[in-house]
């Protein structure tokens, strides 16, 4: 008698594992399916992204921007824009004709007129101090 109950027991024991083990599986199974779903989304996003780059690099290209802006000149009221409209020649900064005293050891050569020298230098020796 006491062996039927034990046998009765691990077939129970026997019976709720393989359930158990079923719903495991179903729930890695849905688990899968939905990753999978939502890689497709991903990859669909992806490439409506592209799509949409693509749309706006067209849209901004600067041809044809310039060709709205003449077809609506008037429309819209607008006019060329001058480089007085940015700053005035008095507003911009001198160019600078010699080295100074200060980055001379830095310029390697002078040929007709061009000066040229090393950044690299003038970063080395300022990072020295």
């Amino acid at each position: 008698m006491f062996a039927r109950i034990i046998d009765l027991l691990l077939i129970c024991v026997a019976i709720a594992g393989a359930v158990w083990t079923y719903q495991i599986k179903h729930e890695a199974e849905s688990s899968a399916n939905r990753i999978k779903s939502v890689q497709a989304q991903i990859a669909a996003q992806n490439r409506k992204i592209v799509l949409l780059e693509a749309d706006w690099a067209i849209e901004t290209a600067p041809g044809r921007l310039e060709g709205l802006a003449g077809r609506f000149e008037d429309q819209l009221e607008l006019r060329r824009m001058e480089s007085s409209q940015i700053a005035t020649r008095d507003e911009l900064p001198r160019l600078r004709q010699a080295p100074s005293a200060r980055d001379g050891e830095t310029w390697a050569a002078r040929n007709d007129n061009t000066i040229t020298g090393s950044i690299g230098e003038l970063i080395e020796r300022e990072g020295g101090r």
